[in-house]
């Protein structure tokens, strides 16, 4: 808990007296539940905590009870602020690739919890015992990125994968070893925020008696929460290797991390207690993006379909051929009947050289369309709403830059 500077001290609480009325109410044999809240409701999140640690010195468990009541309700409603907090540490910009070593990207999405999400705050100095993890600056609940790096390696190897298979060491790194070398991993993972909180409530069981003990109160992240992952990866070791071998371990290394992506979420779930249920998100979601390094590719291929300078006339800027080319009935290009009456009236000389034009249209037209989108780009964005979808679209960046590039040619040539 971030403490407030200009809360109360103990003392100037006993003043008040507060600390008096507390444990009069509590020493009665009905105590009344609103006029404790009400006693409570003076004091602030850290005069609370500095009260309950007072009844905690002094052995009062009913009264370290209702603080613990009042305040996970007063957690439950704040705002905890992680639109600042996304702004200020979650900047994932895309165009970093520009500047990153070749093959390299971005997988970005937004997420909701279908099941709960635990983790183990780092604080001692709490109310809840059992508190979620919090950013120190700003406190608000959030996943560390190295918890997602932890998280993708146990669900990769719940999956069949080992821990010392090479694939896993260049995707994650090693730890260091005295024997071994020590190898830095290229997946970089962002922290993820939330901006609310809730409380589980578990009841150990007695193993002889099988009743309840004590109920134990855990802070939580809601289900239904939502919040945003992001990872990069950066294959910087292979800097100066053939295009052929980098190209083949980014793809290998794309898919096996959206095969993992997949079953941390949907599957094996992320942060403590996951084989109880918790840390699951849905399927569906939000603004996912993969942002791939294709420059190589991009380049073979504007070199494949350049235009012939003698097609120029007959194209708009963006690619597509001048209206008066095309045949208003159909919506094809023109028959060379119909060209042959309206060249001269549009500035056009040779019926041959259309008839060409024509033919390299029909073959390479929408291949240099398409050319013209990402020319300018040296990434290409791929948009999913689902992670069956992110799993497709990664069979589609594998199949792309498999096949043998015959754009603008006779592919049995």
């Amino acid at each position: 808990m971030i403490l407030d500077c200009s809360s109360k001290t103990l003392f100037e609480i006993e003043k008040e007296g507060i600390i008096s009325k507390l444990t009069d109410e509590l020493q009665k044999k009905q105590p009344d539940e609103n006029v404790i809240a009400k006693i409570l409701g003076k004091l602030g999140d850290s005069e609370l905590l500095i009260t309950f640690k007072y009844l905690e010195a002094t052995g009062n468990s009913d009264g370290e009870n209702y603080i613990k009541q009042v305040y996970a309700k007063r957690r439950k409603s704040a705002n905890y602020g992680s639109t600042f907090a996304d702004e200020t540490f979650y900047k994932v910009d895309a165009t970093a690739l520009d500047i990153l070593p070749p093959y390299s990207f971005i997988i970005e999405f937004g997420f909701t919890l279908e099941k709960p999400y635990i983790s183990k705050g780092d604080e001692n100095f709490m109310i809840i015992e059992n508190s979620i993890k919090r950013e120190k600056i700003l406190g608000c609940p959030y996943i560390l990125g190295s918890t997602w790096k932890g998280c993708l390696r146990s669900a990769l190897w719940h999956e069949g994968m080992k821990e010392d298979d090479e694939q896993i060491t260049r995707i994650f790194g090693n730890e260091r070893h005295k024997n071994e070398s020590f190898r830095q991993g290229r997946l970089h993972f962002f922290p993820s925020f939330f901006d609310r909180v809730d409380y589980e409530i578990i009841n150990p069981h007695d193993r002889k008696t099988r009743t309840g003990t004590v109920p134990i109160l855990i802070e939580s992240i809601p289900s239904s929460a939502n919040s945003k992952f992001s990872l990069l990866y950066v294959p910087f070791d292979l800097t100066g290797k053939k295009e052929e071998e980098s190209m083949r371990q980014m793809l290998e290394d794309l898919k096996l991390i959206v095969e993992g992506i997949k079953a941390m979420f949907t599957v094996y779930g992320f942060g403590a207690k996951t084989s109880s249920g918790y840390g699951i998100a849905r399927n569906i979601v939000k603004n996912g993006k993969v942002y791939t390094d294709m420059s190589t590719k991009i380049k073979e291929e504007n070199e494949a379909i350049e235009l012939p300078e003698n097609f120029r006339k007959y194209l708009n800027e963006n690619g597509t051929v001048k209206s008066e080319l095309v045949d208003n009935t159909t919506g094809t290009l023109l028959s060379n009947k119909k060209f042959q009456k309206k060249k001269t009236e549009h500035g056009f000389q040779s019926g041959n050289e259309f008839s060409q034009f024509k033919r390299w249209y029909e073959e390479n037209g929408e291949s240099y369309m398409n050319s013209l989108s990402v020319k300018d780009s040296s990434h290409n964005v791929g948009e999913f709403t689902s992670f069956a979808e992110l799993i497709d679209l990664t069979k589609v960046i594998a199949d792309m830059n498999a096949q043998p590039n015959t754009a603008g040619g006779n592919p049995d040539e």
